[in-house]
């Protein structure tokens, strides 16, 4: 068998399996013996998984060879030989040479028989290595076969333990392409990924073939599986194996898009042999081509007779009143027609069906003539490939659309759309000047929308100064107000600002764009609830597949007003969701957005970790991409962690640098306020920290909103040296958070008042107020500040009674819900009766397994002490 190392082939995403297979032959090492089947299709990595085993132990390698399967013992023979054995199958059955064979291994073994291609062995062979396989555990013979996951060879080896060898992960498959080729660009990367199907083999094939200019995005990356390639030979040995009705249905499948429907399924016998080829998988719509790469393989190697006919038959299952598009598409190149007639078909219903509106203009595109319609055309392809999450199609059609028009509005549009997408998955500040650039030959509707995307590029790079500029030349629109608002809340004229921005709540539509410029405004002016309101009236509007590339955007808007009105477990959900769709639909400065975003949600819970971890993940884009604002934040949520770290000293000089003019952030810089403050009163640096909270209390006495006012209460108690002044500020603080619906921040605030309570030894009074912060955090799932209030009810002089409690280590909250557990109520109906999430009851159960050493509900329940008046759940 030939052999292919592990620096030829990289072997990644298959850790699992390679963990498997080192196990077995360290058992084979010690004297144990075992088998594993690996089950994969062509190119997922059989032979390479097979050749990682020699560098634990002596193999003996065989592979099944097509030519040979009607020779009896033929595989057999060949293995013997590869393990130095003599073995005798004249007369010979199954069990007779199967004993020989185990015997002869294990009296030179150790050993681990290597099989790939088992499926193409002669039967009698793969039924005696069967035989072997099962009763080699106490010997040292191990036996690892790969076969293809339809064949009928697995049956033969039933009873042996298979690990199936899935396609790649899409993170795995990018992983790959990274250590093939690191100079690819990320939007070309995903194409690839796309094409290959999770092969791993045809991937590894797709980035060698690519050109210079295909690897950085100016052309097409291959579609086909390149000629003279190991892959594209064997899919073509496979399809012309298949009967000619097989043939003709998978050349059938080829002729389609991925989305649109192929047509009926063949009868039983023939989807059976396409799938044993290995050409076609099973969808959950129906069987499709195992990659797009096999499927323009296939096509490109079909002549022109046969694609027609293909093509032919294709149209003949579709509805034409269903799927207009693709109907027209495929009748005329059934007739080989390819004019501008059938262009202007296309494109009139290409919107008619979403999932294959882009396929529809782009196809459209291809039959138009050069010239303005070819160019609006491709522009409205590329559209809808971002729509759908494909930035490097849209970014190459939309170049390809520049060619074809003279300045102009359709020149504005095509730049605009190049604007946009360099906005979330490029430079901003490319971004800013390709934007400004389209706005002057866009109407007035349009070059609105551009100017607010150029503005939105600015403070994405924390540019002020560019973002002043911005506004000054909108001119006009209700967009044009927005900015001069938020231009003039960074210069300090919070009276004009304030005009211009309650004009824009006020007049603000209910549009995904209109919504998040009411929330930003409604967030500048000091409104967090009605922000709120609005950030959720755009991720509404924006789940419309029409607007799908503004989710991820409105939901970034929907976690920061979350984060302000103290509700981080729904900013962390509503960031979650976003990081992923800004992933899917390849937009990663918006997901680096989201992580930090969740970062501070996390880090506002005293979870440190979870909390750095997400910033860890945005850095690089962070850097590269040059995100000032997420940078901004990054640095504001190390500085929160430094300060659960109880390094007061890092976390100031930290804020000291974020609060510099040039950084570029006011927005950050005046919610990150109180931390400073807490900071330099920590360090003895109170004229500071009597600075920054001047300007803060200017501004959010401005906006007559308690939440903010409150915190400026919090840190006058904290600032305070008069015990009744300090009094009088946290109490205030207290009554305007309670008011406000506010959880961990009232329960902070308390922790904070209750500390400067227990310093004048009021140490009743502290506990008191400790309680009801112990509540609140325990009911948050914050543990970090629960631990931190216990700390200090028990130096307030609180003792924890342990009769009648699950666990003295256990929260109050903790303990109701263990009582509930016993008394048989599911997770809903817990967090029905104690007013709290699923996932607050989920996050509480996991602690509370751990702490007292429980790994079921039947457990837990046992915990529970059985006394007389002993309190139950409803108490």
């Amino acid at each position: 068998m030939a052999r292919r190392t592990a620096s030829e082939t990289p072997v990644v995403g298959r850790d699992h399996v390679r963990e498997r297979l080192d196990a077995l032959a360290d058992a084979v090492r010690d004297g144990r013996g075992g088998a594993l089947v690996l089950a994969g299709a062509r190119g997922t990595g059989r032979t390479t998984l097979l050749a990682t085993v020699a560098a634990h132990v002596r193999v003996a390698e065989v592979a099944g060879v097509e030519a040979e399967a009607d020779m009896p013992w033929a595989g057999v023979q060949r293995l013997a030989d590869a393990a130095g054995v003599a073995l005798d199958t004249r007369d010979g059955d199954v069990p007779g040479v199967g004993a020989a064979l185990l015997e002869r291994l294990a009296d030179r073994g150790p050993v681990v028989c290597l099989v790939d291609d088992a499926h193409r062995l002669d039967e009698p062979s793969l039924d005696t290595l069967a035989f072997v396989a099962r009763r080699c555990g106490s010997l040292p013979v191990g036996i690892v076969c790969a076969v293809p996951p339809s064949d009928p060879a697995l049956q033969r080896l039933a009873g042996l333990d298979v690990e199936p060898l899935p396609p790649l992960s899409d993170d795995d498959a990018l992983r790959l392409v990274a250590e093939r080729n690191s100079r690819i660009a990320p939007p070309v990367a995903a194409e690839l990924v796309a094409t290959a199907g999770g092969n791993p083999s045809d991937l590894c094939e797709l980035v060698g073939a690519l050109t210079a200019a295909q690897a950085v995005g100016g052309q097409a990356p291959p579609r086909s599986l390149p000629s003279g390639g190991r892959g594209r030979t064997a899919v073509l040995a496979a399809y012309r194996r298949l009967s000619d009705d097989a043939a003709r249905f998978v050349l059938r499948l080829a002729c389609a898009d991925g989305a649109e429907l192929a047509g009926g399924e063949p009868d039983a016998d023939v989807l059976a042999e396409v799938q044993r080829s290995g050409l076609v998988w099973m969808a959950g719509d129906g069987p499709r081509p195992c990659s797009p790469a096999v499927g323009a393989t296939l096509y490109d190697a079909a002549g022109e007779r046969e694609r027609r006919r293909a093509h032919a038959r294709l149209a003949d299952s579709i509805d034409p009143q269903q799927r207009r598009a693709s109907w027209e598409w495929h009748t005329a190149r059934a007739d080989g027609r390819s004019d501008a007639a059938v262009a202007d078909v296309v494109a009139a219903v290409a919107d008619d069906h979403p999932e294959t509106a882009a396929l529809a203009w782009h196809r459209a595109a291809l039959l138009t003539p050069p010239g303005p319609s070819k160019a609006t055309r491709l522009r409205h392809a590329a559209r809808r490939y971002w729509a759908s999450g494909r930035s490097g199609p849209a970014r190459r059609l939309l170049r390809q659309a520049g060619a074809h028009t003279a300045d102009g509005p359709e020149s504005g549009r095509i730049l605009a759309a190049l604007g946009e997408i360099e906005l979330r998955d490029g430079c901003p500040e490319v971004a800013a000047h390709q934007l400004l650039l389209a706005a002057e030959t866009l109407d007035r509707d349009e070059q609105a929308e551009a100017f607010l995307l150029a503005a939105e590029a600015r403070r994405t790079a924390s540019d002020t100064a560019g973002y002043l500029e911005t506004a000054a030349k909108a001119d006009g629109s209700l967009v044009a107000t927005h900015l001069t608002g938020m231009a003039s809340m960074f210069t300090g004229d919070h009276r004009a600002a304030g005009e211009a921005l309650r004009r824009v709540l006020d007049e603000a539509g209910d549009d995904v764009r209109g919504a998040l410029c009411a929330a930003e405004a409604a967030v500048t002016l000091g409104r967090p609830r009605s922000a709120h309101d609005r950030a959720a009236v755009a991720v509404a509007r924006a789940r419309g597949d029409a607007c799908a590339p503004l989710l991820p955007t409105a939901l970034f808007q929907f976690s920061l007003t979350s984060t302000l009105l103290d509700r981080p477990h729904a900013a962390l959900e509503a960031s979650t969701e976003g990081i992923a769709l800004a992933v899917a639909n390849g937009q990663r400065n918006t997901a680096a957005e989201h992580e930090v975003l969740a970062a501070l949600a996390e880090v506002s819970l005293g979870n440190r970790t979870a909390a750095l971890d997400h910033v860890d993940a945005a850095q690089p884009r962070i850097d590269r991409a040059g995100l000032g604002r997420a940078a901004a934040i990054a640095e504001w949520v190390r500085a929160c962690a430094d300060l659960l770290d109880e390094r007061p000293g890092d976390a100031l000089r930290r804020l000291v640098a974020l609060f510099t003019p040039a950084s570029g952030v006011p927005t950050v810089q005046i919610a990150a306020v109180p931390q400073l403050v807490e900071c330099a009163i920590r360090c003895g640096e109170s004229d500071r920290a009597q600075r920054a909270l001047d300007r803060y209390e200017k501004w959010a006495t401005s906006t007559g909103t308690g939440v903010w006012v409150a915190l400026v209460h919090r840190c006058r108690g904290l600032l305070a040296e008069d015990a009744d002044e300090a009094e009088r500020h946290f109490t205030t603080a207290v009554d305007l958070q309670r008011s406000g619906g506010m959880t961990l921040e009232l329960a902070r605030t308390e922790l904070a008042y209750a500390r400067r309570l227990r310093r004048q030894r009021r140490n009743r009074e502290a506990r008191s107020v400790l309680r009801d912060a112990f509540r609140l955090a325990d009911d948050a799932g914050a543990d970090y500040w629960v631990t931190q209030i216990r700390e200090e009810l028990r130096a307030a002089g609180e003792r924890a009674e342990s009769d009648g409690h699950v666990a003295e280590d256990l929260t109050p909250q903790q303990e109701r819900i263990v009582r509930l557990v016993a008394d048989g109520r599911t997770n809903r109906e817990i967090a029905e009766r104690l007013v709290i999430s699923q996932r607050t009851v989920e996050h509480h159960l996991r602690n509370i397994f751990v702490r007292l050493g429980v790994r079921s509900r039947v457990e837990l329940a046992a915990t529970v002490p059985r006394q007389k008046n002993a309190p139950t759940a409803s108490d």
